[in-house]
């Protein structure tokens, strides 16, 4: 049974509702917030990795051109890629990475926030601080909070949509209910794969239909020109195959995060006999949040070829974990301290063991060091790095550009493009008139193969790296 409100909580200035006996938020868990942002944006100066230099591509020109390759390429709406293309006009004052990646972490810190007001509506204010400090310690969602892709979006507008839908529901102000809609119609714009996270509203929804109906009615309506988006991904399902049968184990960590489920269980473990919370406390609502998106993605890539279960996909479940762990540990001033300091050192050693590019790509030093070594008419043959990126793909007018991204982000010069999968008839066959030949791609299977091969067809060269840039592989050949 979902219970939201009870009666006899009054609101605050700000109109959640508060309980006189509720836990002020500690000065503790503030720093320990502070300093997961501060953790989170490290590495938001270094190189743009692959799907950020997508984000590049399609935001580098005109509006029109932004709002065309969003459609044709992501196969998504141009909300997120009009703020981008809004962006990159800040490039020569902030430089390209910082451009793309500040609005990413200015929408986090909404979406941060909006996190804590609902934990403040649903719970009290100590347990609404441990929320949002839970939220950013999701691994997932620290790492989205300076990428350049639409999940940051996204998860602001999906957490906004939960928040005005209790309020429309507890309060039956109109102002709510026009701020679902738009909330609602917005977060299926910014990613469709988020409409997992209403689920758990729809289903809650169900016993205040009448209510909800027309409002449903209308999102439905805005959200007619999304279909082409839907078949789009129907069409292209074939190309979600990067990643592979997901085990159990896999699934636990998606809906139990390691460092939130240490500091719930320890709380367990040391108070099993927990103080009541000042107000009821929504628990089946937030299960089908937490649970919905994970389960429904797991399933379709267990049984199905298409493979979606990754955690930017099922990413709509963070918002339910958070508030879950932070109403877990708040019941103990003491487990709140403890949890806050799990958290933050387990967020700081991710990001320690991540290093200091983001994703692990660092195109930009490839390219600058080709550019430096590779004299003119020296072959720079460069594997794409998108799946999409077959024989047929690198070849057509219209994707050849996107789908070698990172080298209109990072220019290099007399580039042959090798397809995503090894194909030695993609290969230059002149290659021997040159005293150099460099070879640039991520270290997959591959471009291990494309190495070896130039390896043996490239008698009398000498193979060797050109540096370390993490997950990015730079071999020149020379005679």
């Amino acid at each position: 049974m979902f219970v939201i409100s009870a009666p006899e909580p009054q609101p605050d200035s700000a109109g959640a509702p508060h309980s006189s006996a509720a836990a002020a938020p500690s000065r503790f868990t503030y720093a320990c917030l502070l300093l997961a942002f501060l953790l989170s944006s490290l590495p938001i100066k270094s190189s743009l990795w692959l799907d950020e230099t997508a984000t590049y591509w399609v935001a580098k020109d005109r509006a029109r051109d932004a709002v065309a390759r969003a459609w044709d390429w992501s196969g998504q709406s141009p909300l997120y890629y009009l703020t981008a293309w809004a962006a990159r006009h800040l490039v020569p004052y902030l430089g390209l990475e910082l451009s793309l990646r500040l609005p990413t972490l200015l929408t986090m810190m909404v979406a941060t926030y909006l996190v804590y007001r609902l934990a403040r509506y649903l719970l009290d204010p100590e347990a609404a601080m441990l929320s949002a400090l839970a939220f950013m310690c999701i691994p997932a969602v620290s790492f989205m909070a300076i990428d350049a892709r639409p999940y940051a979006l996204a998860l602001a507008l999906l957490v906004a949509s939960s928040l005005c839908c209790l309020k429309w529901l507890d309060s039956r102000r109109p102002i709510f209910a026009l701020m679902y809609v738009a909330a609602t119609t917005l977060t299926l714009y910014a990613h469709w794969l988020f409409a997992l996270g209403l689920v758990a509203q729809l289903i809650y929804g169900v016993r205040h239909i009448r209510r909800l109906a027309a409002l449903w009615a209308a999102i439905g309506i805005l959200c007619i020109p999304l279909l082409g988006q839907f078949l789009h991904f129907y069409r292209m399902r074939q190309s979600h195959n990067f990643s592979t049968t997901p085990e159990i184990s896999s699934f636990f960590n998606a809906i139990a995060p390691p460092a939130l489920a240490a500091a719930v269980f320890l709380s367990l473990l040391l108070f099993q006999a927990w103080p009541p919370p000042s107000r009821p406390v929504p628990r089946g609502f937030l299960a089908v949040w937490l649970l919905f998106p994970p389960v429904f993605l797991f399933l379709i890539s267990l049984v199905t070829d298409t493979k979606l279960f990754v955690p930017r996909y099922y990413l709509s479940c963070a918002p339910a974990a958070a508030l879950l762990a932070g109403y877990a540990v708040s019941r103990s001033s003491v487990m709140a301290r403890a949890a806050s300091a799990i958290w933050i050192v387990a967020l700081a050693i991710g990001i320690w063991i991540a290093g200091p590019i983001h994703a692990g790509e660092d195109w930009r030093g490839a390219s600058q060091v080709v550019n430096r070594a590779a004299s003119p008419g020296d072959p720079v043959l460069v594997v794409c790095g998108f799946i999409e990126g077959t024989e047929k793909g690198v070849n057509t007018p219209s994707f050849r550009e996107v789908l070698f991204a990172p080298q209109i982000a990072y220019p290099v010069a007399n580039i042959s493009r090798l397809p995503y999968y090894f194909d030695e008839h993609a290969i230059p066959p002149d290659l021997t008139r040159a005293a150099r030949v460099f070879l640039v791609g991520e270290r997959t299977l591959f471009d291990v193969q494309y190495e070896w091969w130039l390896k043996q067809k490239l008698t009398g060269y000498r193979a060797h790296s050109l540096g370390n840039f993490t997950r990015i592989s730079v071999v020149e050949f020379e005679r």
